[in-house]
Order: structure tokens, then sequence, then C-alpha cells
């Protein structure tokens, strides 16, 4: 009876030990494909070698978070991208108004002509008033920008999170 016991204890450690020893393999699978999704620019998902539904639900929710982290990533150089064309845009509208005042200001220079100066004049109003709408939108944009919270940013132990979300 007691070497049945302890066959049936031996059959249960080993069997225990083959567990803790598949799941660390699997958790060096995750950490190492984590690490490498992290560093390149991939839509691969973390796939793993067992079948333990615990330790495939850790990699399903990664793969998720990484989906999302490269959506996000992709949103971010999107806006930073429209924000640069939208800078371009802005200085191209101010540059236009400031060169055509440049130019009655150098015709106002070489006329003697009083209406002329006048027309002149009143295009120069025209222009410094486009100018002083387009610097307040601009203004106006910037102000609502800085109102945003900013993100606060932490440092994450991979590890401790993946062994938080096993347990």
């Amino acid at each position: 009876m007691i070497y049945c016991l302890c066959a049936l204890l031996a059959v249960l450690l080993a069997a225990a030990v083959y567990k803790i020893v598949h799941l660390k393999k699997s958790a060096r699978e995750i950490t190492a494909a984590f690490a490498d999704r992290l560093h390149t620019d991939t839509n691969t998902r973390i796939d793993i070698s067992t079948r333990d539904k615990d330790m495939c639900a850790l990699a399903d929710s990664i793969n998720c978070q990484l989906r999302i982290l490269r959506e996000e990533h992709l949103r971010y150089y999107q806006g930073d991208r429209e924000l640069k064309n939208a800078v371009t845009n802005i200085s191209h509208d101010l540059r236009t108004p400031l060169t055509a005042i440049c130019g009655y200001l150098y015709m106002i220079e070489k006329t003697d002509d009083r209406a002329a100066v006048d027309r002149y004049l009143s295009f120069i109003a025209e222009r410094t008033e486009a100018m002083k709408q387009l610097t307040e939108e601009l203004f106006r944009y910037s102000v609502i920008q800085t109102e945003d919270t900013e993100a606060v940013l932490e440092d994450v132990n991979v590890n401790q999170a993946l062994e938080d979300s096993i347990m």
C-alpha cells in the first residue's frame, strides 16, 4: 500500500515538474517574442508551443495590447505628419500676404501718386488683417492643444507584469 502511495506521489510530482518546466518554457517564449515585437515593426502575433489555456490567454492578451500599441503608434505618426503639413500650410498662408505687403510697400516707395498710395495702403490693411486672423487662429489652436493633460510615463517591469497576469 505504501509503495502504491509513493508511486502515485512520484507520478504526481513528475507531472507537476513537467508542467512547471513547460510553463517556464512558455514564459520564456512569451518574454522573448514580446521583446522582439516591441523593437520591430511587425504585425505577427506571439505564438507559444504550449496548449496551456492560461499561457495561451496571456499570449492573446499581450497580442491584443501589442495591436493597440501599434495602432496608437500609427496614429501618433499620422498626427505628426498632419501637424507638419499644417505648419507648412500655415507658413505659406502667412508668407503670401506678407509678400504682397512687401510688394505694396515697394510700390509706395516708387510712386508719388497719392491715390495710388491710398489704394496700396488699403491693400496692405486688408493683407495685415488676414495675417492677424491667421495668427489669431494659430494662437487659439496652440492654446487648445496645450490644455490637454500630459501622459504620465512610468517604467514597467515586464517580467513582473507577466507573473502578475499568470497568477
